[in-house]
């Protein structure tokens, strides 16, 4: 099968100006001209390194919209953001926080989806897209882990069992918590569902695949902030369900090999903010500024 044919390569030469941005924004560099000066897709042994890297920016770049690729078309890609968006994104930079009191109800499964359907875009090293996305969209599901891992976990402390990060002082300071700010759970925060990035971590590319982790934690978010949503970012309780409650993991299917450190939270917010907040971390940015 030849490269086109692989990856469903098509070109609408009545729409082609052969500007040659395609080719200088192929990350395979696999595209080439012909003899007409049209771009075309040279052969190449696999995805990856060794050809195409499926990151369809041929798609993207192309001002008329003359490339299909993957059989995906160019009609159907999403507007680029306004020129405000960076305002936008500024202030949902500045408004995001910990969520850590939830309203006890489902968020819409259609504001889920667009979030999802979004992170299929999240970066990757390589574009190697094997990050895979756990999603617990459902508040009684949650519960049940909640109430298997809360308990092991609560009868560990009574023995002074911990995860390795915890101690009687900090257990006891998250306990405390929960009189207020947790609204009786250490755990879970009360957050009606739960968001798992997670991928097999082996190899030489296993601090690649922590970091892809750790960025579509990230990405989702800043994306559930967007649509109003409460989030927070934990690892204690990756922790408790990887060290002291491993028939709670086991009830998220995820592999035992897979990298999951982190756990996101999120759902409606019971308590909404004014405003942002003012922190100043000037004293940590190292910025090299042009010469006078």
């Amino acid at each position: 099968m030849g490269a086109e044919q692989k990856t469903h390569f098509k070109l609408d030469r009545s729409k082609c100006i052969k500007c040659g941005k395609c080719i200088n924004t192929c990350s395979g560099m696999v595209l080439v001209l012909d003899k007409d000066g049209f771009p075309k897709m040279k052969e190449f042994e696999r995805f990856g390194w060794r050809g195409c890297w499926k990151c369809q920016h041929c798609l993207a770049v192309c001002p008329q919209g003359a490339i299909s690729i993957f059989n995906k078309k160019a009609d159907d890609s999403l507007p680029l953001p306004p020129l405000e968006m960076g305002s936008y994104m500024e202030r949902l930079v500045v408004n995001r926080r910990s969520c850590r009191r939830y309203l006890n109800q489902n968020v819409d499964p259609q504001i889920i989806s667009r979030i999802l359907d979004a992170m299929a875009a999240a970066p990757t090293g390589g574009n190697s897209c094997n990050v895979e996305y756990t999603v617990i969209d459902d508040k009684d599901r949650v519960k049940e882990i909640w109430r298997l891992a809360y308990s092991k976990m609560e009868s560990d402390a009574k023995r002074h069992v911990y995860t390795h990060s915890f101690n009687d002082f900090y257990y006891g300071k998250m306990k405390e918590s929960e009189k207020t700010v947790r609204k009786n759970d250490l755990l879970f925060c009360g957050a009606p569902h739960l968001f798992i990035a997670h991928e097999k971590c082996s190899g030489k590319w296993a601090e690649g695949s922590k970091v892809n982790c750790n960025l579509a934690t990230a990405y989702f978010e800043l994306l559930a902030n967007a649509f109003g949503l409460g989030t927070i970012i934990m690892s204690y309780p990756a922790e408790v369900l990887h060290e002291l409650a491993p028939k709670a993991r086991q009830m998220l299917n995820i592999p035992a090999d897979h990298y999951m450190k982190l756990i996101v939270g999120f759902g409606y917010p019971e308590i909404t903010y004014a405003r942002g907040v003012q922190k100043d971390r000037h004293r940590n940015v190292h910025r090299f500024t042009q010469e006078s």
